[in-house]
């Protein structure tokens, strides 16, 4: 083998690494307002979201959402635009979900099995009425102040690292204590994202293909109408 082949194929290697690696560390978010919910692929705290075409059309599908109200769920088909995902919501829902279908990630050139890889978001109306999770990795509200639980498999999930961003890209973290919950102070105003994530390397399957190791990454968003203005979101990062 030539050494330009060799340096040609490491560079692939390398270029397909970072586009594996630069999608994991996104994450997808919703956001609602006026009857009209979005799910975005990004970083919420930096005000970037990624478009089609281009990343936004790695996903496999548009995603369903699930709208709950009350007791009450029903499913609600969405449509691909330029920033995100579009989906007409009904009423006025208690809280959303959506998981996106990512393919699995081949990482054989570097020893190591498939990884399947889950992002997934829920919005809520208010933070005063606990939410049940139905997620394999879920952050809920309590329906304490400021108080949140992350669940994994139905259970809590201790230790885990939440980080939630405000609208200026103020971002705070903290640890999930024994009992899954964990604790911010909410001074702004506004939209908030607050994010999940867990590694499980127990093998599995998932679309009738086989994975070695599973990663998750999960965001609860909320709107605030109460306390201090936020100043502006940043700039959005240049295309690249």
């Amino acid at each position: 083998m030539s050494r330009s082949f060799t340096c040609v194929a490491a560079l692939l290697a390398s270029a397909s690494l970072t586009a594996v690696t630069a999608a994991q560390a996104h994450q997808v978010w919703l956001e609602n307002a006026g009857g009209q919910a979005r799910l975005h692929f990004g970083e919420f705290n930096e005000n970037l979201r990624e478009t089609s075409p281009g990343r936004l059309d790695q996903f496999q599908g548009v995603p369903a959402l699930e709208q709950r109200t009350g007791a009450a769920a029903q499913r609600v088909e969405g449509q691909l635009s330029k920033d995100g995902f579009h989906y007409a919501v009904a009423g006025t829902p208690d809280t959303l979900f959506a998981a996106a279908t990512y393919p699995l990630i081949d990482r054989s050139k570097r020893n190591l099995p498939a990884l399947y890889w889950q992002p997934a978001a829920r919005w809520v109306a208010g933070l005063a009425q606990a939410v049940a999770p139905t997620a394999p990795l879920d952050l809920v509200p309590t329906g304490k102040p400021g108080e949140f639980k992350v669940v994994y498999q139905g259970a809590p999930l201790p230790k885990a690292k939440v980080q939630l961003a405000a609208p200026s890209g103020w971002t705070r973290e903290a640890d999930a204590g024994d009992d899954g919950t964990v604790r911010f102070a909410l001074p702004w105003k506004g939209q908030y994202v607050a994010e999940v994530k867990h590694s499980d390397k127990t093998p599995g399957e998932a679309r009738g293909e086989k994975y070695g190791e599973a990663s998750y990454v999960t965001t609860l968003s909320f709107v605030l109408a109460d306390g201090m203005a936020s100043p502006d979101l940043p700039a959005p990062p240049k295309a690249h």
